[in-house]
């Protein structure tokens, strides 16, 4: 690693990299399963279902119907969130003795440092998420989002950019100080895919109700038991849940690939000490 400012710069634009891949090679996948959640008329239907319904209704483009909030904002969000992830564990690298607690392997050789600048991660790309999130949702929906809704659902937001960040920031720490799966691009693909399509799976309650908040569905202030007579129940909560995984394991195993690819050249122009 280089210095804290160092890593922070350069994953400030390796984490844009990322983002732009991200919503690029997933957003199709993502516009289905945001359909099944929430828009009336499709939220009873299979994925393939839905997909059919959109070629015949809006075309090809409707796919990417919501892009262009979510393209702009993920390249600055993820951007801040690779930049604010790099900056707190190249601090606790840097600052704290070998034999501190922070970095002591515990549970399957997780150490405490890396959820905690996950943690602090997810702060800083929640604060930017949330509004675009909101007008993405909006979008993809075909509703009019209005300026002083943008932090409706922010809460939501948090908890499942929380609960989604910390296994994966985790299982990729994992992997790299314990398996050489990492040393190709294909590794980082299939351990970053799986981490994420896992992480999406369990924590897939919160991104429904998420969803569900920012879009105000079935209407804005809607209690939980609200939500779920609209969900059909429980078992509602897990709607849209196969696209919604694939998407996550793809869009991230890509934009994972461009970034790696991108830190590699970083080193490689000397952006950090070697």
């Amino acid at each position: 690693r280089g210095t804290v400012f160092q890593e922070a710069i350069i994953g400030l634009f390796t984490g844009a990299l990322y983002g732009g891949t991200h919503t690029l090679t997933g957003h199709p996948l993502d516009t289905i399963k945001s359909k099944m959640q929430i828009q009336v008329g499709f939220n009873n239907q299979t994925a393939f279902q839905v997909a059919s319904k959109i070629v015949k209704t809006e075309g090809y483009i409707g796919f990417y119907r919501g892009c262009i909030p979510p393209l702009w904002g993920s390249i600055i969000y993820r951007g801040v969130m690779i930049s604010s992830y790099e900056y707190a564990i190249t601090w606790f690298e840097n600052h704290t003795d070998d034999d501190s607690a922070l970095k002591k392997p515990l549970f399957l050789g997780l150490r405490p440092l890396v959820p905690i600048s996950t943690l602090f991660a997810a702060a800083m790309r929640g604060i930017i998420e949330s509004p675009i999130e909101y007008a993405k949702i909006m979008g993809q929906t075909g509703q009019k989002w209005v300026m002083r809704d943008i932090y409706r659902g922010f809460h939501f937001q948090i908890f499942r950019t929380s609960a989604l960040l910390v296994p994966i920031f985790s299982t990729i720490d994992i992997f790299r100080r314990n398996t050489e799966v990492l040393n190709s691009l294909p590794g980082n693909f299939l351990v970053q895919a799986a981490a994420s399509g896992t992480a999406y799976l369990l924590c897939w309650p919160l991104e429904t109700l998420k969803n569900l908040t920012q879009s105000g569905t079935p209407h804005p202030g809607a209690s939980m038991a609200q939500k779920l007579a609209f969900l059909g129940g429980p078992k509602g909560l897990f709607r849209g849940v196969g696209p919604g995984t694939l998407c996550g394991a793809l869009r991230n195993g890509c934009a994972m690939v461009m970034m790696v690819y991108a830190q590699v050249w970083a080193t490689r122009l000397g952006m950090r000490k070697t």
